[in-house]
């Protein structure tokens, strides 16, 4: 399914299903009643949903096997006790995090941290692994391998690399715990490997917060400031012609720093980050639209939408529905 983890085929802990159904609200509730509550609601009418979710109990939490067929939009009830790790092995997540919109594929993790409010948009037909770690677990880890923590609260990168370092560890760990959880008779089943592996899960975690060298709480300051920079001219000039050079003279960086620097912040570069928040602000036009006093294209040319169909494609991709449909409420 992907080869950052070689190990795994099919559908993930798929001995471990839980439930398997087309209604988001019966998923939801079976969700809820393991971990917090959860909401899902499908984007758009092309195709029913083909839920499936599996679930193992561990010693760091939660750890389930996702399917939901058609896209998916998951909300918290609220703000979130718990670590959530997505690590989406086919399709595409999109999360609004502290940090902003973050998109992860194969080979990253969406990661939100306690206090977080959890939205994502899981793809159509997107698989995923979803860890949930109590808050107070990965701390425990934290303060018994001396990890330097500046706060009694722990808040860690959005979006993860599972390719090197640190984050490669976290996924090979990843994935020796879904082999073995899948066989009763296997020494993980048993208790005998249960702990080294789970803490070795834990602290690659953590430390792949500091593989860049410094603490990853937070990006260097150079680079925050150029990618807050333009973000500061996106929300003000958001439905003007922006282009690169634009973005790279409000940074003050070079259109190399500021790629680097928002790939290291969204997972996305700075002109794709332009796209999809001009995308986000015609769908929230659209929502707050009353009926008959406007339509699609006059709301998608204000930010800068011009070519209809190729608008109406990216908004689907993005939202799982037509702008029409968003319009029509």
């Amino acid at each position: 399914m992907t080869h950052v983890f070689p190990g795994l085929s099919g559908f993930p802990l798929g001995m471990a299903t839980k439930v398997r159904c087309a209604d988001p609200v019966a998923a939801a509730e079976t969700v809820s009643g393991l971990v917090e509550p959860r909401r899902f609601r499908i984007c758009g009418t092309s195709r029913m949903a083909d839920i499936r979710i599996s679930h193992v109990a561990t010693g760091f939490g939660h750890l389930f096997g996702v399917r939901h067929g058609a896209a998916i939009h998951a909300t918290s009830a609220g703000a979130i006790h718990s670590f959530q790790v997505m690590v989406p092995l086919r399709g595409r997540l999109v999360g609004q995090t502290g940090s902003g919109e973050v998109s992860a594929a194969a080979g990253t993790a969406l990661v939100y941290s306690p206090r977080d409010h959890l939205d994502t948009y899981w793809s159509e037909d997107c698989v995923a692994l979803v860890l949930s770690v109590p808050e107070e677990r990965l701390l425990s880890v934290a303060r018994e391998s001396r990890f330097p923590l500046k706060a009694p609260a722990l808040k860690l990168r959005s979006l993860m690399s599972l390719r090197q370092g640190s984050g490669r560890s976290f996924a090979n760990a990843l994935g020796v715990i879904c082999q073995e959880s899948a066989d009763p008779d296997s020494a993980f089943s048993r208790g005998l490997t249960a702990r080294s592996l789970e803490t070795t899960l834990l602290l690659a975690l953590l430390l792949s917060q500091y593989d860049d060298g410094a603490p990853a709480v937070s990006l260097s300051h150079r680079r925050r400031h150029c990618v807050d920079s333009a973000l500061d001219l996106i929300a003000a000039r958001g439905d003007a012609d922006l282009g690169i050079q634009d973005l790279v003279d409000a940074s003050g960086a070079s259109a190399r720093t500021l790629q680097y620097a928002f790939m290291e912040r969204f997972g996305v570069g700075p002109m794709t980050y332009l796209k999809q928040a001009r995308l986000r602000r015609v769908r929230e036009f659209l929502r707050a639209a009353q009926p008959g006093s406007c339509t699609v294209g006059d709301i998608a040319a204000r930010w800068g939408f011009y070519n209809g169909s190729a608008f109406a494609r990216a908004y689907c991709k993005m939202f799982g529905e037509l702008p029409s449909r968003t319009l029509a409420g």
